[in-house]
């Protein structure tokens, strides 16, 4: 039988809430992408996973000889149950919506930088890199203090700046894939996640407004 907490999850609900989120963030994410966004050891993260596969909140699919973990309408419904009573219970709700609100902004900013950088050939690219690398420091500076009151109510969203300026680093050091390649916590992977995670965080759903993270 597996290990609950008497609503059919693992003992603690905070893993729980990590990782089910993870799971979602990730679309179809192996156990090493999970535990990178819960900032979990793989071994912690893989038994999670195991607990909530069994309680059928997740499940494990294949699909063109890769695998990975997906969420069942059920952990769907039991995370949004989650990310509710954490915003309640943390008092968050204000910090939130502000930051939120505030995230449009420069979010606009961050989905100019990258479909520039999508739509250029190799040369362009190498003729702009300078500029492209200085607005995604700009905007790894301004995310750290967008979230800085929000870290300190939920320290989950420390990943995020964290996660992107390391991405930014890595592009700076000559791995162009950084800025926005998929499978990899790219800036534009960290900065799309984090945008689905406050949305998700207060309850709302996503616009229908472009984005080229397709997510």
């Amino acid at each position: 039988m597996p290990r609950t907490d008497g609503g059919g999850e693992t003992p603690s609900t905070s893993r729980v809430l990590l990782v089910l989120n993870a799971v979602r963030l990730g679309g179809f994410a192996d156990t090493s992408a999970v535990a990178d966004r819960a900032e979990l050891g793989v071994a912690t993260a893989e038994g999670t996973l195991l607990d909530l596969a069994q309680n059928r909140l997740i499940e494990r699919m294949s699909f063109g000889g890769a695998g990975g973990w997906i969420l069942t309408d059920t952990g769907r419904e039991r995370l949004t149950t989650r990310l509710a009573e954490e915003r309640h219970t943390s008092g968050a709700q204000t910090v939130l919506e502000a930051v939120a609100d505030r995230f449009e902004d420069l979010n606009t900013r961050l989905v100019r930088i990258v479909t520039e950088w999508q739509l250029q050939s190799d040369t362009d690219r190498a003729d702009h890199r300078d500029d492209t690398l200085r607005e995604l420091i700009e905007l790894a500076h301004a995310l750290e203090h967008l979230l800085a009151d929000l870290i300190r109510r939920l320290p989950r969203f420390a990943r995020y700046p964290r996660q992107f300026t390391t991405a930014v680093r890595n592009a700076h050091a000559g791995e162009d894939r950084w800025v926005a390649g998929v499978g990899i916590l790219s800036c534009h992977t960290v900065w799309a996640e984090l945008h689905q995670d406050l949305l998700s965080s207060l309850g709302r759903a996503r616009t229908a407004k472009p984005d080229p993270s397709g997510r």
